[in-house]
């Protein structure tokens, strides 16, 4: 089975829209998350989890952008998670992607994987990496008509089967 080439379908598209797509991908996928060029957040910029933490801080999604994504090498199919982690650390370290136009990787920076389904986000710390759970949960999404349309739709009036349900499960 040809594996869908994720990188080449997407070329267009605004990298607003990748984490998006980096969820939805059939493959295997990754995606590098840097911290946005803002002055209210220079302070976050390379530093540690325990930085943070000492700050009362943690990764905030709202103040990264998508810098690279592409698919996984199907080398590394069978290769662990943390590997897998330093080889991209190295790759974009030692022999870039042309196409990238990000900092080299350095702490602060987010690692995204979705292997076999499964996504695992990965805060590139002073030494190592430390999972972010849930991290792209809290991805902004940008109003459209149709989230606006599917509010609507939630609104109880306009929705009686979700109270009635809610009744129904009281009783129980």
């Amino acid at each position: 089975m040809m594996q869908q080439k994720w990188n080449q379908n997407f070329d267009d598209e605004p990298m607003t829209d990748i984490p998006q797509k980096f969820l939805n991908a059939g493959c295997d996928v990754y995606m590098v998350m840097q911290l946005r060029h803002d002055e209210k957040i220079l302070d976050k910029r390379f530093a540690s989890m325990r930085e943070l933490h000492r700050r009362g801080k943690t990764p905030d999604p709202e103040h990264y952008e998508v810098t690279y994504y592409a698919d996984l090498p199907a080398m590394w199919q069978d290769v662990p998670n943390n590997e897998v982690l330093e080889e991209l650390f190295q790759m974009f370290n030692l022999s870039r992607p042309q196409d990238f136009e990000g900092h080299s990787l350095s702490v602060s920076d987010v690692i995204a994987l979705k292997r076999n389904g499964e996504v695992s986000v990965h805060y590139v710390d002073s030494i190592g990496f430390k999972d972010l759970q849930g991290f792209l949960d809290k991805q902004p999404e940008r109003p459209s008509v149709l989230m606006n349309l599917k509010e609507k739709c939630d609104a109880p009036e306009c929705n009686p089967t979700g109270s009635r349900k809610a009744r129904t499960e009281h009783e129980l």
